[in-house]
């Protein structure tokens, strides 16, 4: 535990519903959502507590778009509104540091558009339905 680990974020797998997205990913960051809660004091000797708050995790995804049949941005258009499962694997080539997530999101359509000659992107940020398991495979 005592050396410095020091890696770039270089292979992931990522699946979306049907859909493995990997390939076209350029950036992600699963947020478990976590907030803190307000303070809230009285004149009690004691009297701090902090407030309870809900979790709100989502899972944001830039990709380079790629519209082919059965691609991301047409799963995407085509399952508005549907609750599916992903599964993210961290590190999976790394024995002792493969991470995943499992859990489920909410399919809404990505925006569309952009300046001419630019890189076509697709950016999403999809709120999960849950909290998102964690597990070492």
């Amino acid at each position: 535990m005592g050396a410095l680990t020091a890696r770039r974020l270089k292979l992931l797998n990522l699946t979306i519903g049907t859909v493995s997205v990997e390939c076209q990913l350029s950036s992600w960051t699963l947020d478990p959502g976590v907030q803190d809660g307000d303070r809230l004091y009285s004149y009690c000797p004691d009297g701090v507590a902090v407030a309870e708050t809900d979790a709100e995790p989502t899972l944001q995804v830039k990709t380079y778009s790629k519209w082919v049949a059965g691609g991301f941005e047409d799963f995407l258009w085509n399952n508005r509104g549907v609750v599916v499962d992903f599964q993210l694997d961290h590190h999976p080539d790394i024995a002792l540091e493969h991470v995943r997530w499992t859990g489920q999101v909410l399919i809404q359509p990505a925006p569309v558009g952009g300046d001419r000659g630019d890189q076509e992107m697709t950016e999403i940020t999809f709120m999960c339905v849950g909290d998102p398991e964690f597990t070492r495979p």
